[in-house]
Order: C-alpha cells, then structure tokens, then sequence
C-alpha cells in the first residue's frame, strides 16, 4: 500500500482513539512476520529497529527490506529508528531512508535535551521524517542504554508541553511508570498523569515498555491518551522460543527454512493478538 512517516499513522491513532504497534525487528522473516500480521488484521504498523540492530545489518539492507514489503504490501507501514543518542547514527537513518527517527536526551539537563532534540528535527524536517523525544527518564535496559530504578524519573507536563513548543517534536515519549525489558515487579503505571499530558499537549504520545503490561493496562494507556505502543522484548522472546520448540519437535531436521517458516508464524500470532488489543485492527482499507 505505501511506506508513509509514523505521523501520518499516529495521527489517524489519535483522532480514531486505537493505538499502532512499534515493534522491534531483529532480521528479515521478523521484518516480514510482522508486516503479514498487520496485513491479516487490516492495520497500520510500525516497523522499529534498535541501533544495535541498525549496526549490525547496515543503513541500506533495512531500508530496503522494508521499502520493498511495504511497497507489496496492503497496509501502511513505517520504519522508526528507536531510542538513539547518538546524532551520526540518526542522520544516516534518516538520509538512508527511515521514515522516523527518536532522539533520546532523556537524561541530560532539560535545556540540553531541548537544544539536541532541536537539532534532529531541523536535521529531520527536509526530509517529512517524524521525529520522537523522551521527558522523564524509563527505567530499564534498551538498546544497551541502562536506566537503574534509582535514576528514573516520571514525566511532569508542564516540561512536556514546554519541551514540545521548544523543538517542534512530532511524538512524545513521557516517563510514566512503565520499564524496559521483562518487569522486575508489578508495573505502577501513572495513568493519571498520562492524561494530565495527553490532555495538556496536541501530539501523539508513544508508551514505552509494553512487554509485561496486561490487556487492561493496554486499553487504559490508549484511553488515556497513547496511540503508539512499543514492544520489543515478547518479540524477541517469541523468536527464541519458536526456534528452540521447532527442534525439540523435530531433532532430526537440518532445513533452515522450515525453522525459519516456524519462527516466522510464531511472530506473526504473537503481532496479531497485540494489533487486537490495540484497537487497531480494521483501520486500514485493504488496496486504498
């Protein structure tokens, strides 16, 4: 259907009270897993990569994945370079092809989060790439950047609406509870605050952490106001699992593709059942 920026999904999320799936990719068949699944639910989706994943593969080969899928493919789909810091990396995503990037200067003094977002939208803005930034800081581990409990921190709106009229950012991440990685404990999400900045702001705000979060607390984000939920964790869980079930069924099977096959459909129910609870399902006309 067409490869658009995550603005233009967002958006449609916001006005239409759903939220669109982030989720991190680790290689093609997760690439195209996830793109069947949204394809099977009628729904956008956004394609995320981690800088590690960026590393690994190369600038060209993901866009071109993507690009490729997309372009076959009966949905809209995005491709979101999650949290980075480092501005290098960002400008060759977004001159690479990426159609929206996340700054993240979470822990810096407020006015240094505000001059290096400032920075990557301008970088940004020539090319119609959406660009994300983080207030507050998550707790957790992603992408190799560690936030101990000690040094998290929630988001206060009054710096979220100021934060955004500062750097013309298109999606905001607020620090409202929830962690990176697998929950230690019960999740304590601030749905009260989430509000108050949904509320006090005009732009789509993204929940980080979704892996571990139930279906109720889900439907509580979007209805308080988030319409981009990321998942990362359960994806690459999922992948493991798969493969390792794979070959316990069939020890004697030497054939990558059908263990590929397998991994692949087990990625593509796990993308299903998140678009069902996101609300998402539906929202996309198949060929329009």
């Amino acid at each position: 259907m067409a490869y658009v920026n995550v603005k233009e999904i967002l958006l449609k999320a916001k006005e239409g009270n759903y939220a669109v799936g982030a989720f991190n990719i680790v290689d093609y068949s997760t690439v195209r897993a996830v793109i069947q699944a949204a394809e099977r639910g009628n729904s956008p989706v956004i394609i995320q990569t981690s800088v590690k994943t960026v590393n690994y593969y190369g600038y060209t080969p993901i866009v071109n994945w993507v690009k490729h899928l997309a372009d076959n493919a009966e949905v809209p789909v995005a491709l979101h370079l999650d949290h980075c810091k480092d501005l290098e990396v960002i400008r060759r995503c977004i001159e690479a092809g990426w159609s929206s990037v996340m700054i993240d200067a979470s822990l810096s003094p407020f006015e240094e989060n505000v001059r290096i977002t400032r920075e990557v939208v301008d970088m940004a803005k020539k090319y119609n790439v959406t660009v994300e930034g983080e207030l507050g800081a998550i707790v957790g581990v992603e992408d190799d950047i560690f936030v101990d409990e000690d040094e998290s921190y929630l988001a206060d709106p009054e710096s979220c609406v100021r934060y955004i009229e500062a750097t013309g950012i298109d999606v905001l991440a607020p620090a409202i509870g929830t962690a990176h990685g697998l929950y230690k404990k019960k999740p304590n999400l601030n749905f009260d605050l989430l509000k108050n900045i949904a509320e006090r702001t005009n732009i789509p705000i993204a929940i980080h952490g979704g892996t571990g979060l139930t279906e109720e607390m889900f439907k509580k984000c979007i209805e308080n106001g988030a319409c981009k939920i990321n998942i990362s964790t359960d994806l690459k869980h999922v992948f493991r699992t798969s493969i390792e079930a794979f070959y316990k069924e069939n020890p004697g099977e030497y054939e990558p593709l059908k263990v590929l096959a397998h991994m692949e459909k087990g990625i593509e129910n796990l993308i299903t059942s998140y678009i069902n609870v996101f609300g998402s399902a539906e929202k996309t006309e198949k060929g329009v």
